[in-house]
Formats: structure tokens, C-alpha cells, sequence
């Protein structure tokens, strides 16, 4: 008997107890995959007494995930104000989203109930905007030449996002010599669009970082390292033909200087020949 009086007790407290969580806030609008999106909650209905205690769940289903320090399950009792007098229930929650998620809305769902009796609980989906904002690089070693030590790298934005105020930087490492300044500013690269950029350089065999930065949509910052394969033997028709150069200069040299030393020679003896003659 006592236990169908509760039971009754409850059902007519949740029949008088109407719960209506809304969002009203999110930050980024659009929530960004592999990052935390800050969402605001209110719940109106939480000023009624009959209400009792009132129990917010949230529920994680992929996407999303709640961020560390943050509680799934908050409660407040019925009957009370918040803050300025004001007859709702403020909740914020930082939720992460999953970096493999895809651009579009994705539901995140709040179970709501009240006197602890999750049986009588009411779920409220929500759809939360996610945004891919950020983009992806192919880099490749292009070409290198021994003889000029230039080192030119193709750099393509394969993702569906524009990148912009890009700049490449290779970090010190055992792999690369870099000689001059190690980052170029690259500027704006499109989507699908590609570019090189060339750094004085000697590689060696082994792979080779890449840092590349760049402001998405958002103006946010955004950095991502690639690597790269490099060989010594792959650009090696550059190494003999620096040798060829460098053989054609010494000859030409040696050639000149012949030429110089027979000419000086020659006018030496004219003039010799010449004291002889005015002597007699």
C-alpha cells in the first residue's frame, strides 16, 4: 500500500512538475571535430515546489563526450530561485567532439527527472552544429640541386578548407642542414590549390619534419608537422652535374690563365727584341 501511495505520489508530482530544457548558448557556433564546444542549458519549470528533486543527466552517445571536471549528472531542488529571483535552472557544459566526426547537425541528449525516480525520466535531444574549419597538407620533396644546394618543396591543400597567412618552417633536426632562414611565408593557399617553396639547404638521407602553420576560417592558428623521405641518391645526376660544372670552370680557368701567360710572355720577348735592335 505504501509503496503504491509513492508510486501514485510521484506520477502526480511529475504530472504537476513540467521541465523544459533549452540551449541558449554555444561557443563556437560551430563546433569544431577534436575540440571542446562550451553549451549553456535552461531549464525552465524548476521554481514549482511539486517539482521536488530534480535530477539533469547528460547522456554521452558518440560525438560527444563531456570534458574533465565536469559532472553528467547535476541536481537542484524544486522550489528554488536562482540568482536575481530568476525561475530557471542555468547549466554549462564542455563537451568534446570527436575528431572523426563529419560536418552537420549531431544530436546531444539531456534525461531529466525528478525525485530520484529515473523511470519517469524525459529525454530532450538537441542538435549541435559541427564545422570542419580546419584543412590538411600533402608535402613532398620536389627537387634539390647539389650544385646550388636549393631544396624545393610542392606543398598541396588537399581539404575542403582555404588556408591562410601560411608560413613553412623546418626545424633544426640531424636529417637537414638548413642554411639561411629556416621559415617562409607562403601566404594563402585555396582549397585543391597547390604551390613550392624553396629553402637553401643540404639533406641527407632520412625523414624530414615540416611545420606548417596557417589561420583557418575562424582566424584561429592552427599548426600541423608533415614528413617527408629524403635520400641522398635521389637527386644524384644534380651531384654530377655540378661535378661537370665544376670541371668546365677549372678548365676555363687554366685556359686563361695559358692565354694571359703566353700573351705576357710574348710581349715581353717583342720588347726585348725591341732594346736589342735600338742597342745596335
Amino acid at each position: 500500500m505504501i509503496i503504491v501511495v509513492s508510486l501514485f505520489f510521484i506520477q502526480f508530482s511529475s504530472a504537476l512538475c513540467s521541465l523544459n530544457p533549452i540551449l541558449i548558448n554555444q561557443d563556437p557556433v560551430e563546433a569544431i571535430p577534436g575540440e571542446a564546444v562550451k553549451l549553456v542549458f535552461q531549464i525552465s519549470g524548476t521554481e514549482n515546489p511539486e517539482c521536488g528533486r530534480i535530477s539533469l543527466e547528460f547522456l554521452e552517445n558518440y560525438p560527444f563526450t563531456l570534458d574533465p571536471g565536469y559532472s553528467k549528472i547535476q541536481f537542484i531542488q524544486g522550489g528554488t530561485y536562482q540568482r536575481d529571483f530568476n525561475s530557471f535552472w542555468i547549466v554549462p557544459y564542455k563537451v568534446r567532439v570527436d575528431s572523426t566526426v563529419l560536418d552537420g547537425d549531431h544530436k546531444l541528449s539531456l534525461k531529466t527527472w525528478i525525485n530520484s525516480e529515473s523511470q519517469l525520466a524525459k529525454i530532450n535531444d538537441f542538435n549541435i552544429s559541427v564545422e570542419e574549419v580546419r584543412t590538411d597538407f600533402i608535402v613532398t620533396l620536389d627537387s634539390y640541386s647539389f650544385s646550388t644546394k636549393k631544396m624545393s618543396l610542392g606543398i598541396v591543400n588537399i581539404g575542403k578548407k582555404n588556408a591562410q597567412a601560411m608560413t613553412v618552417r623546418i626545424p633544426k633536426q640531424d636529417t637537414i642542414a638548413v642554411e639561411g632562414g629556416n621559415v617562409k611565408i607562403l601566404g594563402d593557399l585555396d582549397s585543391n590549390e597547390d604551390t613550392t617553396i624553396t629553402f637553401d639547404a643540404v639533406p641527407s638521407s632520412g625523414k624530414i619534419l615540416v611545420e606548417l602553420e596557417y589561420n583557418d576560417e575562424i582566424s584561429e592558428r592552427r599548426q600541423i608537422i608533415k614528413e617527408i623521405e629524403s635520400s641522398e641518391y635521389a637527386f644524384e645526376n644534380t651531384k654530377e652535374n655540378s661535378s661537370k660544372s665544376n670541371g668546365t670552370i677549372i678548365f676555363w680557368i687554366v685556359l686563361i690563365c695559358i692565354i694571359l701567360y703566353w700573351f705576357v710572355r710574348r710581349r715581353k720577348k717583342a720588347k726585348h727584341q725591341m732594346m736589342q735592335k735600338f742597342n745596335r
